[in-house]
């Protein structure tokens, strides 16, 4: 004989759970900056540009220059000029005693020689040229002098921002309740 059984089935609980996150606003304000600078001091030093003009070469050409550059000059060519003279006087009275050689009489034509002879010319003034006057400029740049200056910055922060914070919710539903069924056996008659 089979004894009855129970049966018993069990069903769990469903729990329902939503969040919704916390909410945290932070608000600050700008810190306020200053900056101030000062004008530089600046010192400038400028120099008037100079210009040179050397003429002793135009007024050597124009008039002979100056007194003592003129003597000089003639002093210096002087001697060429003694010694071409007495080369050439040499050379005449050569000719004048060459009487082997001289078919004719030189004499005369050396006479006339001298006679219609242009003197030899001194260069007393120097030489022509564009590139007589010398120019020349000297420009010197300016000195200039910056000072350091300061520069000053203020920072004033604001130290406290604001914080504000919405907290979140946690919310529990039971959707479905736990449940336990017993089942009992269908009742037999035990007397038969």
């Amino acid at each position: 004989m089979k004894l009855p059984q129970l049966q018993i089935t069990s069903q769990t609980a469903n729990l329902g759970i939503r969040t919704e996150w916390g909410v945290r606003t932070i608000h600050s304000e700008r810190a306020e900056v200053e900056v101030h600078t000062d004008r530089p001091p600046t010192e400038a030093q400028s120099y008037k540009p100079v210009m040179t003009i050397d003429q002793s070469a135009t007024w050597d050409a124009i008039n002979g220059g100056r007194p003592e550059g003129l003597a000089k000059r003639l002093m210096s060519q002087t001697t060429s000029y003694v010694a071409q003279y007495i080369a050439s006087v040499n050379e005449k009275w050569r000719s004048i005693g060459d009487l082997a050689n001289n078919k004719a009489n030189p004499i005369p034509d050396l006479a006339y020689a001298s006679i219609t002879r242009q003197r030899p010319a001194l260069p007393v003034f120097g030489p022509a040229s564009r590139l007589n006057t010398k120019i020349s400029f000297e420009v010197r740049k300016p000195d200039i002098e910056v000072k350091p200056w300061k520069v000053s910055i203020d920072v004033e922060p604001h130290q406290k921002p604001d914080i504000q914070f919405t907290p979140g919710k946690v919310r529990y539903t039971m959707e479905r309740y736990p449940k336990v069924t017993v089942t009992p056996p269908p009742i037999v008659d035990l007397m038969v």
